[in-house]
């Protein structure tokens, strides 16, 4: 679903230990029981007309970030109290970043990077930001350079700081930024799932779902433990041809589309920097949309609800599904059955 250029944009980090690691957290933010934040209070005082905050992030040697969120969020709840509260982080943003807080459903005006006024919302949908929270970090002439779609880890996060601040992205990609980085471990496995088949069989003409993952991973194994060990996310992966990827491996693989290539190119390919990612294509092997975060499951069972009920054929936001989807479950809790991430992983 994501145009070519999206893709190279839309990209996430790999979990691994970063060189630099954060400390231990300081507790900046009130620690809440439900999922409502407060905005750290180092964020940039704005006035919502982005071509200036850039320009004067820029006349400071900073660069500007867009943090998009909304209300009741549990995962920017996370990135905000668990992430932005750590002390190399958030020295890391104020010596190099500006930051700006936009709410995805929000009505404010805004002027864009073109000078045009628009909303909240509005330059939220032309930024196709379909997780909360999304980062999008901006350069002097206000593209895209990196996003991070969802909650990431800290040690993640550190790591996504480092290759903007330190300007790689100006000679590297960032999928060749953490190949440099990547230790490789020969040693390892992939978690194993009942429902995968393997990369090279045959087509079955079902959409696709394909995992990227890679060896020594902690966020794999808690996506699999605390996500994918459930029925309810099971069930969902019924519909779909389900493929697990090493994206760091050289083993020839079939991709959806009919290409073959190694596990590593494919990766490549499809700008995949952050594990475990969850690509979904259709049954011609065109991507609809992916997961590149921590997710729990229930946005893991709305994504693949999204994908294989062709809900994005008639509404591309995945946010309005899961706004849908939500209200549905609240007003009729028995459609809600069995354990769900919480239950098995507390503190997830």
């Amino acid at each position: 679903m994501q145009t070519q250029i999206a893709k190279v944009l839309t990209i996430l980090i790999l979990s691994f230990t970063p060189t630099v690691q954060a400390n231990t957290p300081e507790p900046q933010q009130a620690q809440t029981s439900f999922p409502s934040f407060v905005l750290p209070d180092w964020f940039k005082v704005s006035f919502l007309d982005l071509s200036e905050d850039n320009l004067e992030a820029q006349e400071e040697g900073k660069q500007l970030v867009v943090f998009f969120s909304q209300e009741f969020c549990p995962y920017c709840k996370a990135m905000v109290e668990q992430n932005l509260t750590q002390t190399s982080i958030r020295d890391t943003f104020e010596r190099h970043f500006d930051v700006v807080s936009l709410d995805i459903w929000g009505a404010r005006e805004v002027y864009g990077f073109d000078g045009e006024e628009t909303t909240e919302k509005a330059i939220a949908a032309a930024l196709d930001v379909q997780f909360t929270p999304t980062l999008m970090f901006f350069d002097a002439e206000g593209e895209v350079i990196l996003r991070l779609n969802g909650y990431v880890s800290p040690y993640d996060m550190t790591t996504a700081l480092e290759y903007v601040s330190q300007r790689h992205y100006t000679s590297m990609s960032i999928f060749d930024y953490l190949a440099s980085q990547q230790r490789p471990d020969p040693t390892g496995k992939l978690n194993p799932q009942p429902f995968f088949v393997d990369p090279n069989a045959p087509s079955q003409g079902q959409p696709r779902a394909v995992l990227f993952e890679q060896t020594a991973c902690p966020d794999c194994d808690n996506f699999h433990r605390c996500v994918l060990s459930l029925e309810s996310v099971q069930t969902r992966f019924a519909p779909f041809q389900t493929t697990q990827i090493d994206m760091w491996s050289s083993e020839p693989v079939k991709t959806p589309d009919g290409r073959s290539m190694t596990a590593r190119d494919f990766a490549k390919s499809l700008d995949i920097a952050y594990a475990p990612t969850l690509v979904l294509f259709d049954a011609n092997g065109q991507e609809i949309i992916r997961a590149d975060s921590q997710l729990r499951n229930f946005h893991t069972e709305a994504l693949l609800e999204f994908a294989s009920e062709s809900v994005y054929l008639e509404d591309p936001s995945f946010q309005a599904y899961i706004e849908l989807r939500g209200d549905r479950l609240r007003a009729n809790p028995n459609l809600r059955q069995g354990p769900t991430t919480r239950d098995v992983c507390p503190n997830l």
